[in-house]
């Protein structure tokens, strides 16, 4: 029986290899069909791999996205991680000035680059600077009823990091401290952050440190009516008369230690025009330091006589 079994083996050889070689390439044509080689693309990021020029920082567009087009069989692409597949560049070697760098992509084994695009990103790389700022602390909302706030303990300055051009264009570092119905002295760490000139906050600069703790200090308030003193200058030669203030008293508020030092409070000195007799004005009222005060301007009117003594030479 064996040797029936050989001489069958060996019967038809090449028929027998032919019929194989068909056989197998039937079978990838029929694999291939059910799982063939297909292509799909996918928006993602560009990212900066961890690879910063010394003492310098690369700046592009933050929004700028890749779009990566992938092939393979149809069987991988159902059994995936999508946060495998980035878009990156790299600047190690790059020092300052603006280049054009190639964006590289991360995908899953198995996985073809069919293509990627942009190929390249535009990147303008800057020496990294420190600037020492002044910080500007601005209050934000009023104290208890009753009360005001006398004030605001913090560090004097803040250092800024980040490139050149923008740190320079840094006008301030700003923080606002929250003092909604506060009666009495609180803590409180504020955030802060870099602005221009127009108050827009400014990118890549980071603030050191990026909060500060304050302490508010806030009092009991006092107010009280005090006259007000029209500064009016006459003309050479002339002399005021009648003087009348409306109105003659105005309000002030603050610690019971500040108002109580002001007695009065004038207006802005102002000069009567020559050749007038009358003076009819509104005036502007000087600023007191420490103190609210509750009027901006009053209504002045007085007469302009020549002096007496000047009437009977």
């Amino acid at each position: 029986m064996f040797e029936q079994i050989k001489e069958g083996l060996q019967r038809n050889k090449l028929k027998k290899f032919i019929s194989l070689i068909l056989s197998i390439a039937l079978w990838f044509y029929v694999m291939g069909a059910q799982n063939p080689v297909i292509e799909d693309s996918y928006r993602v990021p560009i990212t900066l791999r961890d690879s910063t020029p010394q003492d310098n920082a690369p700046f592009y567009e933050a929004t700028t996205e890749a779009r990566v087009v992938l092939s393979a069989p149809r069987s991988y692409f159902i059994d995936y991680n999508e946060n495998d597949i980035n878009a990156y560049i790299d600047v190690s070697d790059y020092t300052e000035g603006e280049y054009d760098v190639k964006v590289e992509a991360n995908y899953p084994k198995g996985f073809e680059l069919v293509n990627i695009f942009p190929e390249t990103v535009h990147v303008k790389i800057e020496p990294v600077i420190e600037r020492q700022m002044d910080l500007e602390l601005i209050p934000s909302g009023a104290p208890g009823p009753g009360t005001l706030v006398t004030g605001i303990e913090s560090p004097k300055n803040v250092t800024i990091v980040g490139t050149r051009s923008a740190a320079y264009t840094v006008s301030k570092v700003l923080g606002y401290v929250g003092i909604i119905g506060e009666d009495r002295d609180f803590d409180l760490n504020v955030p802060l952050s870099a602005v221009d000139e127009n108050g827009r906050e400014v990118k890549n600069i980071r603030v050191v440190p990026a909060a500060v703790d304050v302490t508010v200090k806030i009092e009991p308030s006092v107010k009280k009516n005090i006259p007000v003193v029209a500064k009016l200058t006459p003309p050479a030669g002339k002399e005021l008369a009648n003087v009348k203030v409306e109105p003659s008293t105005v309000e002030i508020e603050g610690t019971a230690y500040d108002v109580n030092n002001i007695n009065s409070i004038g207006t802005v000195e102002t000069k009567v025009p020559e050749g007038s007799n009358q003076f009819n004005g509104v005036l502007k009222l000087e600023t007191v330091e420490h103190v609210t005060v509750y009027a901006d301007e009053v209504f002045v009117t007085a007469e302009i006589k020549t002096p007496a003594n000047n009437t009977q030479n």
